[in-house]
């Protein structure tokens, strides 16, 4: 399998690291979160290290955990742009929402990113319904869950023709210059039955939260079978799941690692994130168990698909106390998690890959930039002698680069 088929790597660039306390450790530099030479750094060694691209998230408010530990605040876009500068074949995925952004907005953008880039251009395509970020862009309801979806094909289907259209000079529509690449990557990470669909019709790759082997295989299964019903190749789509692992030399390494951070974790910063998912565990004791009831899903119409991926690593683990499950999920963030040497971790990753769990993966280290250098110094090398990885690929686009076809 591993002569023809390559395994995709992303490294997803938030702020200080995944874990929640990362931006405490001592070598951190929660400073830097808006030079753009920290992220640049990080680029280059992602580069270096074999990814094919860069990931960033965006948020469009800030939730109550931003009073206690450090959030995004940086426009994708113009962050990628200045990543571009320095690096050369790294791909750069930027999030822009298609339902707070107007068509021609998001056509002429990642246009531009496109062409300073090369041909290096993806977007991670969102659809909101948070209340307070909806009221942050003046809409007075937020746009129901059942809505989204369909809201989002029609934005998506108009940029889509812009981008067809480019450079026809034609006063009557917007000035969006054809993409060096036709068409940037488009990357999706909606994993509801709705985005499952979505995805399926859309996207050139989907990044997901599957938490064993065997969702993972089922995942990709069904998705591949979903974009056969759309006519499309099944081998034209890529699913990539996301893995926040605690890694080190050693077994022992990397569980003091993990011990370490969990250590440092601010209660009340884990508990808004989880309430960002629909999880309301503000009202328990830290140090008691579990309540029966998480949340009402009905009524939550943020992220419904992270909400069960929590309640599945709850099934799955049983933590005895609310405590003990912000350290499982710190770090991960209700991904596949991983506590083990950079070896072990190579050969996990080999094994999804292998049994089609995996067309590659969403790297999300646990604190940046440590845990970034010892998978490019330990973890790539394993996978390069496995032949999973690409090599250099001057010349190319980020299309080209994922054997991806042309649209």
């Amino acid at each position: 399998m591993t002569d023809t088929r390559k395994m995709i790597l992303f490294v997803n660039a938030l702020v200080t690291g995944h874990h929640e306390a990362a931006w405490r450790l001592p070598d951190a530099q929660p400073e830097r979160l808006r030079d753009i030479g920290y992220y640049q750094e990080l680029a280059r060694t992602a580069e270096r290290g074999g990814f094919d691209a860069m990931f960033v998230a965006d948020f469009f408010v800030f939730y109550p955990g931003v009073a206690h530990s450090p959030r995004w605040e940086l426009d994708p876009l113009t962050l990628m742009a200045g990543v571009a500068s320095a690096t050369s074949s790294l791909g750069l995925i930027a999030t822009g929402s298609a339902t707070f952004a107007k068509a021609e907005e998001i056509a002429r953008g990642f246009s531009t990113l496109d062409h300073v880039s090369n041909g290096r251009a993806a977007w991670n395509i969102v659809t909101n319904g948070e209340p307070q970020a909806s009221a942050n862009f003046g809409q007075d309801q937020p746009v129901a869950h059942a809505e989204r979806y369909q809201l989002g094909a029609r934005v998506v289907d108009d940029v889509l023709q812009l981008w067809r259209d480019g450079d026809r000079h034609d006063d009557a529509r917007a000035a969006v210059p054809r993409p060096v690449q036709g068409t940037p990557v488009l990357v999706q990470a909606g994993s509801s039955p709705d985005g499952r669909d979505f995805a399926a019709r859309y996207a050139d790759v989907v990044f997901t939260a599957q938490n064993t082997l065997a969702d993972a295989i089922a995942f990709r299964t069904d998705m591949r079978e979903r974009a056969q019903l759309y006519g499309r190749d099944p081998d034209s789509l890529k699913v990539i799941p996301g893995i926040g692992p605690s890694i080190g030399l050693t077994d022992l390494e990397a569980h003091e690692k993990k011990r370490a951070l969990d250590a440092l974790i601010a209660p009340e910063a884990s508990l808004a994130w989880l309430a960002g998912f629909g999880v309301d565990l503000s009202s328990a004791d830290l140090d008691g168990p579990l309540p029966p009831v998480l949340g009402d899903i009905e009524q939550f119409q943020g992220i419904k698909s992270r909400f069960g991926v929590i309640a599945g690593v709850i099934e799955r683990e049983r933590p005895k106390t609310v405590r003990a499950l912000l350290h499982l999920l710190a770090g991960s963030r209700g991904h596949a998690a991983f506590t083990g040497t950079t070896e072990a971790l190579a050969g996990k990753m080999h094994e999804w890959f292998e049994a089609g769990g995996a067309d590659g993966f969403m790297f999300m280290p646990h604190a940046f930039p440590v845990d970034l250098n010892l998978f490019v110094e330990h973890v790539s090398p394993r996978l390069r002698e496995l032949g999973l990885l690409r090599g250099p690929t001057p010349g190319q686009t980020l299309r080209q680069r994922l054997s991806l076809p042309e649209r």
